[in-house]
């Protein structure tokens, strides 16, 4: 299934995906590079500044969290040693840090736990990950950065109001599929997304 396909199926809007991307002969996991959930915003907008996305295009593409979830792992320390303080990040509000406390003890012997990062809707495409950060409800450090920082807060706030965060979002989607396309003899344009012609 394509992104643009599940994004319609959770309740976002429909947007045109440019066809005839090559796509790599081989798929790993150890070939991804993103950045860390502790990254800063302004090496964010530099990390995105070098695939030719703007702070505008980063913020939209976060919304991309409204339906995602992380592990315990990724956000632990904001919980209960926030930058070596031996305390909760200050940015957090009482009431999602009350949540990942009980979702994610210090100390866990069974498993990894997840949380979703939108906490209103996380299974529909909408922009409420949006109207959650501003309230200190981002999960990550960076989603609840980019409601804080000077660099993006504005943006943030714009998002929130804005009843057309559909389209942007699409046109964040677009641009991003437009990053690092293989050229020439590169790879191939699949028959079918999911597999090697």
């Amino acid at each position: 299934m394509a992104t643009r396909d599940a994004v319609f199926l959770a309740g976002g809007k429909w947007y045109d995906v440019e066809t005839g991307r090559r796509d790599g002969d081989v798929s790993l996991a150890s070939n991804v590079n993103l950045p860390a959930a502790t990254i800063s915003v302004s090496d964010s907008i530099k990390l995105f500044a070098s695939k030719n996305l703007t702070q505008y295009d980063m913020v939209y593409l976060l919304g991309g969290h409204t339906v995602g979830i992380a592990r315990c792992s990724l956000f632990k320390d904001r919980i209960y040693n926030f930058n070596n303080t031996g305390g909760p990040d200050p940015t957090m509000s009482p009431w999602l840090l009350a949540e990942l406390k009980d979702k994610c003890p210090r100390i866990s012997l069974i498993f990894d736990n997840t949380y979703p990062l939108d906490v209103k809707t996380p299974s529909l495409v909408d922009n409420s990950y949006f109207q959650e950060i501003i309230k200190g409800n981002g999960v990550l450090q960076i989603d609840q950065q980019i409601a804080l920082d000077e660099l993006t807060k504005n943006i943030v706030d714009d998002i929130v109001n804005d009843p057309d965060f559909y389209t942007k979002f699409g046109e964040a989607m677009v641009k991003l599929g437009r990053v690092e396309v293989l050229i020439d003899g590169q790879g191939e344009v699949r028959k079918s997304c999911r597999v090697v012609n």
